[in-house]
């Protein structure tokens, strides 16, 4: 035999061996992953695994929320054929936000060059100092943690009718799902909110992740009240659907404007508070509404108050349409004035010299006809029916 065919030979031979060399299954096996967590104060993440040779790495490989980074975080440990070993995460240097979905990952190597990554699982990172109950209706899950079940799918009900009236205002699908989670004591809302890195008053949206928190609980006019907050919070949510990742550099008079017009019942604070404004000659400029408003109490009602009325004076003034161009404006990354140039032609003190003139200084009819006009066109056509219902001839018997 010549040397090329015994060499092809050998090579043919060899072939399978290297074949199930390349194929053969993993040396590395995990035993368990388990995550557990106190709330506002740390996450665990614990892994158990074993290989054939020592293990001598184990990276976490961590997401939250809606957030595109990974954080890669190495586990201590001592290389071995068995490890345990666990990554815990401080929530006090680092929040999460309440009820974010965390999806994490292993990513384990050993002494012989071998490497596995394990699925992508997801774990919620509820307030579990409470026992949540939950009930839903269509794209709304209601929890809650006091009260019976009437209560929570009272709470679903309000929700549902909300986020569906909102979707019809602002012209946009529902979410595939929301969560609402229910604080009985509003103290306890506030506590989860700053354990979590924020804080608020009465309720909160976090829209990148769909969920809502609120203080209500068993009463008739807590009910009522829930309704005007649900729907606020609900839009917040809906707008982010609409702006996405421009929804951080929205303005805020914008997105809290929409949203308190989105309430069913109108707040009389707000317009006292304009009153008193013009009285004093107090208004606030709108190019400080582009970003978070003021801590102080008095001035944030005034923040809501003429952020509400100036998204009624251009839905008024350039339409419905207007609105939902100024917020594709800025889900394509328009400055706060820059999208109003885009939109509507003007600026900041055209903007505002045409509020302030024809609505704050408008005499008391008109004032009154602009603000009713929004409640004209939802309860109008039910007055007009129970008018020819109450007025029409009667046939004689």
């Amino acid at each position: 035999m010549t040397p090329r065919p015994l060499l092809l030979l050998v090579l043919l031979l060899a072939a399978p061996a290297q074949s199930a060399i390349s194929h053969r299954p993993s040396a590395i096996s995990v035993d368990s992953i388990s995550v557990t967590h106190t709330f506002g104060e740390q996450m665990i993440f614990t892994l158990a695994a074993h290989s054939d040779a020592e293990i001598t790495q184990a990276t976490l490989l961590l997401r939250v929320g809606a957030d595109s980074r990974t954080e890669v975080i190495g586990a201590d440990l001592f290389p071995a054929p068995q490890i345990e070993t666990q990554v815990t995460l401080d929530l006090q240097t680092q929040p999460i936000a309440p009820f974010a979905d965390v999806f994490y990952s292993w990513r384990i190597a050993d002494s012989s060059s071998e490497t596995i990554t394990t699925p992508e699982q997801t774990y919620l990172y509820e307030d579990n100092r409470f026992q949540w109950e939950t009930v839903a209706r269509g794209a709304v899950r209601a929890h809650w943690h006091s009260g019976d079940l009437a209560f929570g799918q009272s709470v679903a009900d309000i929700g549902y009718e909300s986020l569906n009236r909102a979707s019809r205002l602002m012209d946009t699908s529902p979410p595939d799902q929301v969560d609402i989670y229910v604080y009985e004591r509003l103290d306890d809302l506030q506590s989860g909110l700053r354990l979590g890195g924020r804080d608020w008053v009465a309720g909160h949206a976090d829209p990148s992740l769909g969920v809502v928190l609120v203080n209500s609980y068993a009463d008739t006019a807590a009910l009522l009240e829930l309704e005007n907050t649900l729907a606020h919070e609900l839009t917040h949510v809906l707008i982010y659907q609409i702006v996405q990742a421009g929804y951080d550099r929205m303005p805020v008079w914008l997105d809290e404007g929409i949203a308190v017009n989105s309430e069913p019942r109108p707040n009389a604070i707000f317009g006292d508070a304009l009153t008193r404004a013009v009285e004093t000659e107090a208004i606030i400029p709108l190019e400080s509404l582009c970003g978070a408003f003021s801590i102080d109490s008095s001035r944030a009602i005034l923040s809501y108050a003429e952020s509400a009325s100036l998204v009624r004076y251009i839905r008024d003034r350039w339409g419905p349409g207007a609105i939902r161009d100024l917020l594709t404006a800025y889900r394509e990354g328009a400055t706060c004035e820059g999208g109003l140039q885009r939109v509507l032609k003007v600026s900041f003190v055209e903007l505002q010299t045409g509020w302030e003139s024809d609505v704050l200084r408008a005499s008391p009819l008109a004032a009154f006809l602009r603000e009713a006009m929004p409640y004209v066109f939802v309860f109008g056509p039910v007055a007009v029916i129970l008018a020819a219902l109450l007025f029409a001839p009667k046939r004689k018997t």
